[in-house]
């Protein structure tokens, strides 16, 4: 099959977009934080995530024992890149503890100086999640139930999946980590139980949104191409939820905003850019093409791990400025994205090595 760059490209735009409104700049990141409604670059992220790991694992359908070996490994390859960029983060600000105030403050981070050994286990366990070290976990969690996902889908039971995505979504709605912070007490007596705003049942459901929506199109041969009058309908939906969320009075922010918890406003306005960014990328896909974005989108994971390890110390040596003159976070937020090509060099250059290694790796005389 054929690779659709216009995935990676879209994927790297996401990954700038996340970048930039990590900085919090005073300028920029005000057009690019919700520029389309109630929906993020983050949800966007999730969404995408499923959307290719269906496409990409369901081949794999007719085998399960290698479709779940693929998923898992891939799941773990995930949480290795989690993990890493966790520990490098506070290795670093252990060496160079110039932000502290801001680490603790802003970046929620009190743990690691409190007790960095309970950090650390708590961490592995994905129970610490520091500032920006949480989105990955969104990730995560809802790809370890994959395989079952695609068995079900492979059994003509797709409606099985949305049920169960929708089911865990509405226990997370009632269900907190807090509940169990009295547990996490026995075992970490020196440290808070430190999880992330976003609450990945919660969030599984955009992953599988877009598990379901790839089955549709790529086995199920849905076009979404709909007459005019829904056309216009859908169309004009999302600059209804636009202008609510983007002028005053923002009442609708207030009762269904739930940016955390995956309300259902913020899934619907998912649903409708989607179908939106589906057009754009039909009509005009050169701009889901372009050679940057696509190369950052093709070493996704090393991208984003880096982008959280160097804004610990880009956001606080730059807030200055990029909140007093809109050039200053113009600059460093072209700086910012620039150096995301660092990661994605490095691990092209793995790959290739890695692949040429396999290819004159001498067989095994038996």
């Amino acid at each position: 099959m054929t690779r659709d760059f216009t995935y990676d490209g879209l994927r790297g735009w996401l990954l700038i977009v996340i970048a930039i409104n990590h900085l919090y700049g005073g300028f920029v990141s005000q057009i690019t934080r919700e520029p389309f409604g109630f929906v993020s670059a983050a949800e966007g992220f999730v969404f995408l995530s499923g959307f290719v790991a269906y496409l990409v694992y369901s081949r794999l359908a007719d085998d399960p024992l290698q479709l779940k070996r693929k998923i898992w490994l891939r799941s773990f390859t995930i949480y290795r890149f989690h993990i890493i960029a966790v520990l490098i983060t506070f290795t670093l600000i252990w060496f160079f503890p110039i932000y502290i105030s801001q680490w603790v403050k802003f970046f929620n981070a009190a743990n690691w100086f409190n007790n960095p050994m309970q950090t650390i286990g708590s961490a592995l366990l994905l129970l610490e999640n520091p500032g920006y070290h949480d989105i990955l976990i969104l990730y995560l969690v809802p790809m370890l139930f994959l395989p079952f996902a695609i068995l079900c889908i492979k059994k003509e039971k797709a409606y099985w999946v949305a049920i169960a995505s929708f089911t865990v979504w509405l226990i997370a709605q009632f269900a907190t980590a807090q509940q169990f912070d009295a547990v996490f007490k026995v075992v970490f007596p020196d440290i808070k139980l430190n999880v992330s705003y976003f609450d990945p049942l919660a969030w599984q459901i955009y992953f599988y949104m877009g598990v379901l929506l790839s089955y549709l199109k790529f086995h199920k041969g849905y076009q979404f191409n709909f007459n005019l009058p829904v056309k216009l309908f859908l169309i004009s939906s999302i600059i209804i939820l636009f202008s609510l969320k983007h002028w005053p009075p923002n009442w609708i922010e207030g009762l269904l905003y739930g940016h955390g918890s995956a309300s259902l406003l913020r899934q619907l306005n998912l649903l409708l850019i989607v179908y939106a960014f589906m057009l754009w990328m039909r009509h005009y896909p050169w701009l889901f093409k372009l050679k940057y974005p696509v190369f950052l989108g093709q070493h996704a994971l090393p991208v984003f791990s880096f982008h959280t390890i160097v804004i610990y110390f880009l956001l606080p040596a730059t807030q200055s400025y990029t909140t007093d003159k809109w050039y200053w976070d113009v600059l460093v937020s072209l700086f910012f994205i620039s150096l995301l090509a660092i990661p994605a060099k490095l691990d092209q250059i793995y790959r290739s090595k890695k692949t040429a290694f396999k290819f004159t790796e001498p067989k095994q005389v038996n």
